[in-house]
């Protein structure tokens, strides 16, 4: 956990050099039709030639409805995600890994998230359009999970609708 922390200071610290996106995520849990979030995202390209190097560097800011046995419905998630993205003309395919930390823990009869430290992976792919590509339009699968700190440790999946643009 340590180094994957690390990582994600020193990618934050190289990624200010080129055009930053904006954009927003919308999202709905795989298995339970009450579960929804809404992200909006700050990402910048990350300059590197090395291969492992992330290309670029997320963060981001969302709310949840998500039912509880205590009753609350809102979280709130803030995270870090260093991400590998393979662009192209028509558009990008992309993965990435990194941290999230949510308001309150998620206990339901369809998900259970017992810390508010999760670890986030997600793959997706996009469309580029605009007079010169600076939008984008795109889908992931994401996966949300403590990797066994605490237990139990359930997990929860979201389908991904993703838009930005680029800012020159």
């Amino acid at each position: 956990m340590r180094g994957i922390l690390l990582a994600i200071l020193l990618t934050a610290a190289t990624s200010f050099a080129a055009e930053p996106e904006f954009g927003v995520i919308l999202g709905r849990a795989t298995e339970s039709q009450e579960t929804d979030i809404v992200r909006l995202t700050y990402r910048r390209p990350v300059e590197s030639q090395r291969w492992w190097v992330p290309t670029h560097m997320q963060y981001a800011a969302g709310i949840w409805r998500v039912p509880d046995f205590e009753g609350r419905t809102r979280r709130f998630d803030f995270s870090a995600t260093p991400v590998w993205r393979a662009e192209r003309r028509w558009g990008y395919v992309e993965g990435g890994i990194g941290a999230y930390f949510l308001s309150h823990t998620i206990n339901n009869d369809t998900n259970r998230l017992p810390s508010s430290f999760q670890f986030g992976s997600h793959i997706g792919t996009g469309l580029r359009f605009g007079a010169r590509g600076q939008h984008t339009i795109g889908i992931a699968l994401q996966h949300l999970s403590n990797a066994g700190i605490k237990q139990p440790n359930g997990g929860i999946d979201f389908y991904l609708l993703t838009a930005s643009i680029r800012l020159p």
